[in-house]
C-alpha cells in the first residue's frame, strides 16, 4: 500500500498546533517515535538528537542490560589479548570463547625468543571462524523486554486500581480526580485519551458531554473501579471545569 502522505502532513500539522500544550503535545508525539532497535552498530537516538547511544543499565537490570556489559567485556577483554600478544606474553588459562566472542589464541610456549617473549600463537581451524552461538542476540533480549514490561504494566495496573479501590471504600463521599484531555481516541463514541495528575494516569475516558477540546480541563469522580477485571471507569463530578487553553482537537 502507498503511504498517505496527505494524513502525516496533517499529523505533523496537529504536532505543530499542540507545540506548547504540555502533556498534549508529549501525548501526540509518540505516534512519530520509531520502535526500539538494539543492535552491535552505532546508530543515532532520535529522541535524544544523539549521533549514537547505549542503555547502559537501569534501576531493575534488565536482560538487555546484561547483554550489554557481556558485549563491553568483550570489547575489553580482547584488547588485553592483543595487548598480550603484542608484547609477546602467555594468554592466562581459563578464558573461553564465550568470553571473547570469538576463538581464543593459544601461546605457543616453544616459540619463545631469546628474550622470553612468545613468537607465536595458534587458533585452532574449527573455531578460527566466528561461530553463530558467540553472538549476541539483541531480538532475544528484546523480546524479553516487552515480555516483562507488560507482566509490569498489569502489575502496576491493579495496584493502583487497587489504591483507587481503597480510597473509595474508606470515603463517605466521591473520590474526586483532576485530569486534562490529551486528545480523541474514537470520535464515533467520543472516547478521549485524559491524564489525571494525582495518579500519573493515561486512561480512556468516554465523555457524557459529548465533543470536548483537547486541553479541557476536567474533574471526574471514580464511577466504577475493579482491580481484578482491570477496570475503571470516570464520571463527570459536579465540580465539572471544562476550561480549555486549546481550540485544537488531537485525533488519536
Amino acid at each position: 500500500a502507498r503511504p498517505d502522505f496527505a494524513a502525516r502532513y496533517q499529523e505533523v500539522n496537529t504536532l505543530d498546533s499542540l507545540k506548547d500544550r504540555g502533556y498534549c503535545h508529549a501525548w501526540y508525539a509518540r505516534r512519530f517515535f520509531a520502535p526500539v532497535r538494539v543492535m552491535s552498530e552505532m546508530k543515532p537516538h532520535y529522541g535524544l538528537g544523539l549521533d549514537c547511544y547505549v542503555q547502559w543499565s537501569s534501576p531493575i537490570r534488565r536482560f538487555s542490560d546484561l547483554q550489554v556489559h557481556a558485549a563491553v567485556k568483550r570489547f575489553l577483554r580482547r584488547e588485553e589479548i592483543n595487548r598480550l600478544m603484542r608484547n609477546g606474553e602467555a594468554i592466562p588459562d581459563g578464558i573461553s570463547d564465550m568470553d571473547l566472542g570469538c576463538a581464543v589464541p593459544k601461546s605457543v610456549h616453544e616459540s619463545k625468543d631469546d628474550n622470553g617473549n612468545i613468537t607465536k600463537y595458534l587458533i585452532e581451524e574449527n573455531t578460527g571462524r566466528k561461530h553463530p552461538s558467540l553472538d549476541i542476540n539483541y531480538k532475544r533480549g528484546i523480546g524479553f523486554i516487552k515480555a516483562a514490561k507488560m507482566v509490569q504494566r498489569k502489575s502496576n495496573e491493579y495496584w493502583l486500581f487497587e489504591y483507587i479501590r481503597r480510597r473509595v471504600e474508606e470515603s463517605d463521599d466521591d473520590v474526586e480526580f483532576q485530569a486534562t484531555v490529551l486528545g480523541c481516541v474514537d470520535p464515533q463514541r467520543f472516547q478521549y485519551a485524559i491524564y489525571v495528575y494525582e495518579l500519573g494516569l493515561e486512561h480512556r475516558y468516554l465523555s457524557e458531554k459529548g465533543y470536548l477540546q483537547t486541553g479541557s480541563k476536567l474533574s471526574l469522580k471514580v464511577a466504577s473501579v475493579s482491580p481484578i477485571q482491570g477496570l475503571l471507569t470516570f464520571a463527570l463530578s459536579s465540580k465539572y471545569i471544562g476550561r480549555s487553553n486549546s481550540n485544537t482537537a488531537a485525533a488519536a
